[in-house]
């Protein structure tokens, strides 16, 4: 990777901020047109991976799948990664049903639970209809599927009012009920699926999920860190750094949260500047236990939605990899929303404990005796809600902004509840779309 060595200013057709995936998609499309200004020592934004004591944890779970094949050759031409199929489990009134819970219910130990999920799901009807999440997974699951699973799982992550959540985004992230475990992606236009329990699933052969961006960082020509933008003037095509540099543009790509971005603009509407403010953002705790040796679980992911156990989703990362099973450390990370009650007003010791009793109880860890070294690490945004007026709202910051030749682009971005695969296609379909602009005009001075 190339660093120019610093100059009081900057200048480039494009200036990129934030060498996330959608960063990193855009100035790969831009190629030598673009300068990426990250304010961070390394890349990746949420896609960061960490080693603890000895074990590799990711920020969240993640794994790769892309409905999108030029992205998936970008990625897989760039490093070697493995692939796998993704053993996903849930845990409901203490036993184990394969995910996604709505498909496998039958394997319910319960037979009164069985019947009310089986009788419910062929009653349910209306989906298309609902006005809100909450009312679609009434519809659409019936009252059994959706009392023992879907509601108390949602409502740990979201919070307690799901009907201020819109339904636009289920299609792509809640499985259907009926169906095999088919493919995770369908390629025919280009949108997600949601994830089965035996989908085909892609990691780094080598190191953390933050190594593809690791990768593709190398084929950016232009990229540079510790540059944290402190303001943005639009008026003159002109932004400040921290260190007292500056720079010229004729476009600017962000990757920063739309209110983040906002205040560093200063010529703002008064009325955009207030319908931004009203997007909500959920924040995210990360507990990650270092195990001392390796650890046998089979198990990937864990969806939990009892309220007795802390945490809505727990990753078993070493599991990731063959070359992650090997390293004599492995990691479990337990995540945890605002909404949990064992996430706000709690001390690290005492959360770090729940956690441990929850796995105890879960027979994840055979004793407490097995954790080495925990951690525990706080993202203020982790989720985008998909409230029912954010796509109006983001629809107006961007057409604002794009009349002075900023574009947003990105989970925060945008605000939409995507994945690194798509953020890094969003990033480049936007920076491919902009060179074609680039091609039809006069160069930048």
């Amino acid at each position: 990777m190339n660093s120019r060595s610093n100059a009081s200013r900057i200048k480039a057709d494009t200036i990129v901020i934030g060498a996330g995936p959608a960063g990193l998609g855009a100035a790969l499309a831009l190629g030598d047109s673009a300068v990426v200004l990250e304010s961070r020592e390394t890349v990746g934004g949420l896609c960061r991976s960490l080693t603890l004591d000895g074990a590799i944890f990711d920020l969240g779970g993640h794994s790769f799948t892309s409905p999108h094949p030029a992205i998936r050759r970008l990625v897989f031409d760039a490093l070697e990664m493995e692939e796998q199929n993704r053993d996903a489990w849930c845990w409901v009134n203490g036993e184990w049903v394969r995910y996604p819970f709505q498909q496998h219910f039958s394997e319910l130990a319960d037979s009164d639970f069985r019947h009310a999920c089986q009788i419910g799901l062929e009653a349910a009807s209306g989906w298309e209809a609902a006005t809100n999440f909450d009312q679609y997974l009434d519809r659409r699951f019936g009252r059994g599927i959706t009392e023992l699973f879907m509601r108390p799982y949602n409502r740990k992550l979201w919070g307690a009012d799901l009907t201020r959540l819109d339904t636009d985004w289920v299609t792509e992230r809640v499985a259907e009920p009926f169906g095999s475990a088919e493919n995770c992606m369908s390629s025919e236009n280009g949108r997600r699926s949601p994830l089965q329990k035996e989908s085909i699933i892609a990691y780094p052969a080598k190191g953390g999920y933050g190594e593809i961006f690791q990768a593709l960082a190398q084929k950016v020509p232009d990229l540079r860190f510790g540059k944290c933008v402190t303001s943005i003037d639009p008026q003159t095509s002109t932004l400040r750094i921290a260190s007292g540099e500056t720079a010229s543009w004729s476009r600017l790509i962000s990757t920063l949260p739309l209110p983040a971005l906002l205040r560093l603009i200063s010529n703002v509407p008064d009325s955009i500047r207030a319908a931004v403010s009203a997007l909500e953002a959920l924040p995210i705790t990360l507990v990650m236990l270092v195990l001392k040796g390796q650890h046998e679980a089979v198990r990937q992911r864990i969806y939990c939605p009892d309220e007795n156990i802390s945490g809505h989703k727990i990753v078993l990362n070493h599991n990731s990899s063959r070359w992650l099973r090997a390293l004599p450390r492995h990691s479990v990370q337990v995540e945890l929303s605002e909404f949990s009650p064992f996430s706000s007003g709690t001390n690290d010791t005492a959360l770090v404990s729940a956690v441990v009793a929850g796995l105890l109880r879960m027979a994840v860890i055979p004793s407490p005796d097995y954790v080495r070294c925990t951690k525990v690490l706080r993202i203020p945004l982790g989720y985008p809600v998909q409230t029912h007026s954010r796509g109006d709202i983001v629809t107006l910051a961007q057409r604002w902004l794009s009349e002075h030749r900023i574009y947003t682009v990105g989970r925060f971005g945008e605000w939409a509840y995507i994945n690194s695969d798509e953020a890094l296609y969003r990033g480049h379909c936007l920076g491919t779309k902009l060179a074609m602009i680039e091609s039809q005009a006069p160069c930048f001075v």
